[in-house]
């Protein structure tokens, strides 16, 4: 009985190769967009999740009485803030919402390769100060992802909003280089606790600007008319 020889294959040919890579690439082409939208959803999620933890502790500051005023935070002036990180130390004191990081979104692009400081205060009780990498925004340490004001409102409703992501102008849209997420929108956070995304303040999606001017009742994009008839002063990193 003759022996038939037998040829061992070594590998696959470059053809077979080649139609593998071309499949793996019309695959990626036809996921990637997909599994980048699930991502970015996640993120605003968290991002959601994180503000409406900063406007509940707001609220509970809060509590239909007191609000936050104009001027420099110490412990002895622990209602008071000049800047966003001055506001966080508002409520790190009184409401013990001392996470730092709850104050950085993870998708911000200016925060990309940022290390955030983990507490807002630092030091003992009676003799707390603001962490310094926290205090000062930096590439290092992040640009703080919300914005507030101050006065805030003393009567806290749905139709007031508290916080709100960086970037946004009176004019009802989010800036394409210092906003959260660019231009695409941000999350707002309101008096009674719910916080919304929304591409802009413009249109609600039914044609009717999102805010409520509270001198005349008629909706505005424009948040500082919807906060206060008076003066002012925006919060923000950026």
């Amino acid at each position: 009985m003759k022996n038939t020889p037998t040829t061992k294959r070594s590998g696959f040919t470059l053809i077979e190769l080649l139609t593998v890579i071309a499949i793996i690439g019309i695959l990626a082409a036809v996921l990637f967009p997909g599994v980048q939208g699930v991502m970015k959803k996640a993120k605003q999620s968290t991002a959601s999740t994180k503000l409406r933890n900063i406007v509940q502790a707001m609220i509970s500051f809060s509590d239909g009485k007191k609000y936050i005023k104009t001027g420099a935070w110490s412990t002895t002036a622990n209602t008071s803030a000049s800047s966003i990180a001055e506001y966080a130390a508002v409520l790190a004191y009184n409401s013990s919402l001392n996470s730092g990081e709850i104050w950085y979104v993870d998708a911000d692009k200016l925060n990309e390769s940022a290390s955030f400081p983990k507490q807002v205060l630092t030091g003992a009780v009676g003799s707390q100060q603001i962490d310094t990498n926290f205090k000062t925004p930096s590439d290092g340490y992040g640009y703080h992802s919300w914005t507030a004001y101050t006065p805030t409102a003393k009567n806290l409703d749905g139709n007031i909003p508290l916080l709100w992501a960086r970037g946004l102008s009176s004019a009802g849209a989010w800036d394409a280089t210092n906003g959260v997420w660019g231009a695409d929108g941000g999350h707002i956070g309101y008096g009674d606790s719910h916080v919304i995304w929304t591409a802009n303040t413009t249109d609600d999606g039914n044609g009717t600007a999102i805010f409520i001017d509270k001198a005349t009742g008629v909706a505005t994009a424009d948040w500082k008319k919807a906060v206060s008839a008076g003066t002012v002063v925006e919060l923000s990193s950026k």
